[in-house]
C-alpha cells in the first residue's frame, strides 16, 4: 500500500466527526419526552505522536533529493512509533543506497519483533546487496533475543550467503559472546 494512501487514511480517521448543533427548543413535558438516546462514541482525535508519524511518513515518501528523504526516514526511527516499520521496510526497495542505510539504521533503532523480521528478511534477501546485509546483521545485537542470534548464527553457516556476509556473521556472533567489558 503506497505511503500517501496510508497517510490519507490516517488523517480520514482522525479527523473529529462533526454533528449539527441541536436546536434549542423548549424541553416536552416528562410524561412525552422520548427514551434517552444512547451516547454516541468519541470521535478519535489525532494526537500529536499521530501526527508527527505521518508528517515523518509522508517526508520519507516525498521525492526530495536524497539527503532529505535520509533524514526522514531516521526522523521516523527517533519518534520511537513501531507503526512506521511497515513504511520503513517499503523503503528497503528504495533505488538510492544511502536511503537504503537510513532505513536499516532506523529499523535498527527498534526493539520489536517487526524489526527484528525485517533486519532477519535483509539477511536472508537473495538479491539485497552485501553491504545491507552486513548492516542488517550488526543491527540484529541490539535486538537482544534468542530468535536474533538465532539468525545470525544460521547465516553464519549458510552456505547460501556470500563468504564476506558468512565472517561478518561470525564477527557479530562473537560481539554477542562477549563478555561485558568491565569498568
Amino acid at each position: 500500500m503506497s505511503p500517501l494512501l496510508v497517510a490519507g487514511l490516517l488523517l480520514v480517521a482522525a479527523a473529529p466527526a462533526r454533528t449539527p448543533a441541536p436546536a434549542t427548543s423548549r424541553p416536552a413535558p416528562p410524561s412525552s419526552r422520548p427514551a434517552p438516546a444512547p451516547p454516541e462514541p468519541p470521535a478519535p482525535v489525532a494526537s500529536a505522536d499521530d501526527t508527527a508519524l505521518l508528517r515523518a511518513l509522508l517526508w520519507a515518501a516525498r521525492p526530495a533529493p536524497e539527503e532529505v528523504r535520509a533524514i526522514a526516514v531516521e526522523d521516523l526511527a527517533l519518534l520511537g512509533d513501531p507503526r512506521a516499520l511497515d513504511s520503513l521496510a517499503t523503503h528497503l526497495w528504495d533505488p538510492n543506497p544511502r536511503t537504503q542505510q537510513a532505513v536499516l539504521r532506523a529499523v535498527a533503532l527498534f526493539q520489536h519483533p517487526r524489526a527484528e523480521e525485517i533486519l532477519g528478511n535483509v539477511v536472508r534477501h537473495p538479491r539485497m546487496p552485501d553491504a545491507l546485509k552486513i548492516q542488517a546483521l550488526n543491527g540484529l545485537v541490539f535486538q537482544r533475543t534468542a530468535s536474533a542470534r538465532r539468525t545470525v548464527q544460521d547465516a553464519a553457516t549458510d552456505s547460501r550467503l556470500t563468504s564476506v556476509v558468512q565472517n561478518a556473521a561470525r564477527a557479530v556472533a562473537e560481539q554477542w559472546n562477549a563478555p561485558p567489558a568491565s569498568r
